[in-house]
């Protein structure tokens, strides 16, 4: 089942009964500041690379990539922002995930919503 999530406070990893790769989980707010962007590809030089970054044992035939730009936080916030990536390559029988966090490009950890700090993992 596909849904998405309509609040801004991000709940404790896991959570029962929903399936999710969380690069950021995180009040991320797109309204004063930012973009997301994906892509998928079979461009063998982006393929080599998320293998070459990955240590897999499997060469991938197919990648996705999805680009948080950044982004800001609830409420509407521009003071700070967070630019991340992750990476979904398969070479149809094995899958893996890349989290990708440049040095300085994440400022910000909680809105202002207050909850949790920022998680990133796999809910499954």
């Amino acid at each position: 089942k596909n849904s998405r999530s309509l609040g801004f406070t991000p709940a404790p990893l896991p959570i029962n009964g929903t399936t999710f790769v969380a690069p950021y989980w995180a009040d991320i707010d797109t309204r004063g500041t930012g973009n997301i962007w994906y892509r998928i590809t079979q461009d063998p030089v982006l393929l080599r690379r998320a293998w070459d970054d990955s240590s897999s044992c499997a060469s991938p035939s197919w990648l996705f990539i999805a680009t948080w730009d950044h982004v800001g936080y609830f409420e509407n916030k521009i003071d700070k922002t967070n630019t991340f990536q992750c990476a979904l390559f398969t070479n149809g029988a094995q899958s893996y995930v890349l989290f990708l966090y440049a040095d300085g490009l994440i400022q910000w950890t909680v809105g202002n919503s207050g909850g949790i700090d920022a998680l990133a993992g796999i809910n499954a």
